[in-house]
């Protein structure tokens, strides 16, 4: 028998070349390893673990050791997930070893010690479903024909599309195949798993960041035995053990949070995309009241199939949405941040003992502190930023670095004493409502109330239960939460998305509000009176509002593909964002200058970066929020038809630069 040899990818930087070592394989581990199997191998003076990327009987040129031992009792990673591994390495421009950290934890499970089969419980009966609608079973059926490998289902909030997951999920698991369920946010999970927990029991595994180590390696576990038939999870969930997966449900595929911030700076959905490369029979389903552009581009090119749901299941109106000018407020000497008309609904609200949603994207108290003699504003010492004002401790808070300091009572520039305290945040907000609605039950979602593990799924139980009258929240709430008895949103400051100078900042506010707006008008109300939504606004006449007033996504989507098409921005063209940080400016600006005559230079020798017709650009400006954590920021936006990480491979792993293949934000 020849010998073999294996090529090991291990999760440490190994310099330049392909990121793998050649071992042999001793003969009595011959039978046993295979491509994907997690091993011991020696390292200089350490041992370390690795898995096998490639295994062959050709003996190198070079003098090899032997693999030590295999860890744990199976093959963690089948062939098409060390192909995925490769296929992000290549191109998100990220090294092999970075990405495999993904799908490995760092504590590889062992055997244990009792050697017994896990107690495996069979599935809930179906009778705890609830029967399709026709509509639903239409879609259902179709998403199921062998020519719909992927498919968007774009229904309205309350339309039932998490009926249809529901069953969509029991059809696989029925086959014995495990089924993905992905959501954007934690904070939706304990939602979305109670929601299934109803068919399936015990044999849900839930993964996300929050999880502690022991939690995260139980459900590891359970989904590599698959004793896990249906995983529920955010982004990370993705790289999970699957033994048989046959189903991906991606629910509101359109939020940012599926884009990953740090290396490898994956797009959950471009991911999944090529899975389905990967495995011929998986069946992926988009879904989303609000798609993003992208996506519904490709259904509408007929590149994935189309599913629209434009009915509630209950068919109760949609909730009124009122837009107030705040300009008018402003002539009507009302100087209090909620406009009579928001002030008059929560006054009826609380008297129909029913509950309300205020929606403010910006915690704190004050925006920021500002000298009115010589305007003069805070700012932290790090970062280019005004600094926000936190009652609850009294400090001013660095949103960006953490920095915290006492506010100033003096101006520091002209030594004035007329400081004020500018802006409004979610803090101020409940401040705000004690004084006008004293009785009233608040309590509050933010960053600042939700870092302990626990607390947005009591915040959220509370609200449920009714404990509270009023909940206050940031982006957090603005997606995925079932609160039957909200029947008002009242949406603040809602210009604050509107002012980002981005590509993306038509789609992303009609989203956002459209998000938010769908937490009322759950269910049919007792009385005559409807549910409604005030939009409270400097910018009435923006053409995005007016959408989210009437509803009407194709609005939205042919004002912002036309703004696409014309400026060649996705989908009609492809992004690379580079980006430089540096404690001197002037450093950036050097570093930036020569980085953009390289891929110029370079640019010139690879044709493919360029199709006929299709000029490459490059822009470089400095970052939306210019210095954080005392670095100052430029960027580099690459536009062109056919770019690739090949492009930007020059920058990876040099000290300073961080590459974005396919950014979801140009600032």
């Amino acid at each position: 028998m020849a010998d073999l040899y294996a090529e090991i990818l291990i999760p440490q930087n190994i310099g330049k070349g392909p990121g793998t070592l050649t071992y042999k394989v001793p003969e009595n581990l011959a039978k046993e390893v295979k491509i994907g199997s997690e091993v011991l191998i020696p390292l200089r003076s350490k041992k370390i673990k690795g898995t096998i990327l490639k295994l062959n009987d050709k003996e190198p040129e070079f003098k090899t050791k032997e693999i030590i031992d295999i860890v744990g009792e199976k093959t963690y990673l089948k062939e098409w997930q060390i192909e995925l591994v490769q296929w992000i390495s290549d191109y998100y421009a990220c090294p092999m070893y970075k990405c495999l950290e993904m799908f490995i934890p760092k504590r590889v499970l062992t055997k244990d010690r009792t050697g017994t089969e896990a107690i495996v419980e069979p599935l809930s009966p179906t009778s705890n479903i609830h029967e399709l609608t026709p509509d639903q079973k239409e879609i259902f059926n179709k998403i199921l024909e062998k020519n719909n490998k992927i498919s968007l289902i774009h229904g309205i909030t309350g339309s039932g599309k998490t009926e249809i997951y529901l069953q969509l999920a029991q059809h696989y698991t029925n086959q014995d195949q495990q089924a993905l369920i992905l959501v954007p946010e934690i904070s939706i999970t304990p939602q979305m798993t109670t929601y299934f927990e109803k068919i399936f029991s015990k044999k849900i595994a839930v993964i996300h960041s929050k999880l502690t180590s022991v939690q995260r390696k139980n459900a590891w576990k359970k989904i590599l035995n698959n004793e896990a038939k249906v995983v529920i999870g955010s982004r990370s969930s993705l790289f999970s053990p699957f033994q048989n997966l046959g189903l991906i449900i991606m629910d509101e595929e359109h939020e940012f949070s599926y884009k990953q911030d740090q290396s490898p700076r994956y797009n959950t959905r471009d991911v999944i995309y090529k899975m389905s490369e990967l495995l011929p029979n998986l069946k992926i389903v988009f879904g989303s009241a609000t798609p993003s552009v992208e996506t519904y581009f490709k259904a509408q090119n007929k590149e994935i199939s189309l599913f629209e749901m434009n009915k509630k299941i209950y068919e109760q109106p949609h909730p009124k949405v009122e837009i107030v000018d705040m300009r008018d407020e402003m002539k009507k000497k009302n100087y209090s941040i909620f406009s009579e008309t928001l002030a008059e609904n929560i006054s009826q609200i609380l008297e129909r003992n029913e509950q309300a949603i205020l929606f403010l994207n910006k915690r704190g108290t004050s925006s920021a502190v500002i000298c009115r003699e010589c305007g003069y504003i805070e700012k932290c010492g790090y970062c280019d930023v005004a600094m926000t004002y936190h009652q609850a401790d009294s400090k001013l808070t660095c949103h960006h670095c953490g920095f915290k300091k006492n506010p100033p009572t003096l101006c520091p520039s002209c030594k004035g004493v007329a400081i004020r305290f500018i802006g409004s945040g979610t803090e101020k907000v409940e401040e705000e409502l004690h004084k006008i609605f004293p009785k009233a039950r608040i309590i509050r979602a933010d960053k600042d109330t939700t870092q302990k593990r626990e607390s947005f799924k009591k915040i959220y139980n509370d609200f449920k239960n009714h404990k509270a009258d009023i909940l206050i929240g940031t982006q957090l709430i603005s997606h995925g939460l079932h609160l039957p008895n909200v029947s008002l949103v009242g949406i603040m400051l809602a210009d604050i998305s509107l002012l980002f100078p981005d590509f993306r900042t038509s789609e992303r506010t009609f989203q956002l509000l459209t998000q938010i707006a769908g937490r009322a008008g759950r269910i049919k109300r007792n009385h005559d009176i409807e549910d409604k939504v005030v939009i409270q606004t400097y910018m009435p006449e923006n053409p995005i509002l007016k959408s989210v007033q009437d509803y009407d996504y194709k609005e939205m989507y042919d004002f912002a593909i036309n703004e696409r098409r014309i400026a060649n921005y996705p989908p009609f063209s492809k992004l690379i964002k580079l980006t430089f940080s540096h404690a001197n400016e002037q450093e950036c600006i050097k570093a930036i200058q020569r980085a953009k005559a390289l891929i110029q230079e370079n640019s010139h020798k690879n044709s493919k970066n360029n199709s006929p017709g299709k000029k490459m650009e490059i822009l470089t400006y400095p970052s939306f929020i210019k210095k954080i954590k005392g670095k100052f920021i430029f960027n580099m936006l690459i536009k062109g038809a056919n770019l690739t990480s090949e492009i930007v491979a020059p920058f990876q792993n040099i000290e300073g630069w961080k590459i974005d293949i396919d950014p979801i934000s140009t600032l």
